[in-house]
């Protein structure tokens, strides 16, 4: 029996996002996205420019007979007039400051997907599938430094909506503040949010859970505002940029990006069952998909 033209295309995709040591973990388990694959073939992905980008999402299942921490992939479809941007944002709780480069400064990209197992003549195909693909080889890897290192496991492809008036960033009033107090010998560390505290009530009511004298307080008050201030500042920079990308764009891509359609499938079948572990969020840019199989 001859192999389908995009059997098995989520082997090809990069799990973006994910630990360099859990792909082992992921492949261990036979995953079945015939359903991926027949939309493409002959089912509503059949037609026109698609574009594949993946993810991990660490979940406990039951595998085999006790339950265990998976990896369980999942991979994003995007069908769309135009390719989507070839940027990633690099965020996570333990980085302070929120990247957002070049796919290529990661060696990352869309590529065609070209089925070379099941034409006659490869060079003669028009591709219509692209998949996000890394070209940074693992045996690099130990000439990395710990953060650059760091920075493929928090990397997420990265869009912005013309529609879109403000996403999960644009709510988030939280900060975390690390004050050096003089009357105390380890730095205090706690959560302010600038939305619901009010400033002078805090710091009185911080003082007394640690025992601090009053001559503490203006320099928790102080910590506490720079980092407001700090983050207020960012999430001035991340608008203005979103801004520019947005202005710099031509009436034809903000039109694609309007209509581009986007489904997050996850493996399918009952060994493992994780269907209850099933979400529409992808990721802090793209959002929720509009679909979930």
């Amino acid at each position: 029996m001859s192999r389908a033209v995009f059997e098995d295309v989520w082997k090809e995709v990069f799990l973006a996002g994910t630990d360099w040591d859990q792909f082992g973990e992921v492949a261990k388990i036979d995953w079945d996205f015939g359903h991926l694959d027949e939309a493409l073939e002959d089912g509503d992905l059949s037609s026109g420019n698609v574009y594949l980008f993946g993810c991990t999402e660490p979940q406990l299942i039951k595998l085999g007979e006790k339950e265990t921490i998976v990896p369980i992939p999942a991979i994003v479809a995007i069908q769309s007039k135009r390719p989507p941007p070839s940027y990633v944002g690099i965020k996570s709780v333990q980085r302070v400051e929120e990247e957002i480069v070049p796919m290529e400064r990661m060696k990352m990209g869309w590529y065609p997907f070209i089925p070379m197992n099941t034409l006659k003549s490869p060079e003669k195909w028009k591709p219509r599938v692209y998949v996000l693909k890394c070209e940074q080889r693992r045996a690099g890897l130990r000439n990395l430094s710990q953060d650059s290192l760091k920075k493929y496991e928090y990397v997420l492809p990265y869009i912005v909506y013309p529609d879109k008036q403000e996403d999960d960033a644009d709510l988030e009033t939280t900060v975390n503040v690390v004050a050096e107090v003089p009357e105390r010998n380890q730095p205090l560390v706690f959560e302010y949010d600038w939305e619901l505290d009010e400033l002078d009530e805090f710091v009185a009511e911080k003082l007394k859970e640690e025992d601090l004298p009053e001559s503490a307080a203006e320099s928790l008050k102080e910590s506490i505002r720079s980092e407001v201030n700090n983050a207020k500042k960012k999430k001035r920079e991340e608008k203005e940029r979103k801004k520019s990308l947005l202005d710099n764009l031509s009436e034809e891509e903000k039109e694609s990006l309007k209509s581009q359609r986007v489904i997050k499938f996850y493996p399918q079948g009952e060994d493992p069952d994780i269907r209850q572990c099933k979400t529409s969020f992808i990721n802090r840019y793209y959002g929720h998909a509009q679909e979930v199989r």
